[in-house]
């Protein structure tokens, strides 16, 4: 039996499919999202996720 681990409501992906930058598997990503995220490592920019798996809420 294999451990999950939990981050919120995404199990924890292996390890040569894990984002660099949010906690979604890079399979998961779409175009828009895979761009954004390579993007924010590699300038090393700490901002918010644009993943279709992260509901967007405004205010």
């Amino acid at each position: 039996m294999t451990s999950v681990q939990s981050l919120g409501d995404v199990a924890e992906p292996a390890a040569d499919d894990r984002c660099p930058v949010c906690p979604h598997p890079l399979s998961s990503h779409d175009t828009i999202a895979r761009r954004f995220c390579t993007a924010t490592a590699a300038g090393g920019f700490s901002r918010g996720c644009t993943c279709a798996t992260n509901p967007e809420t405004t205010e």
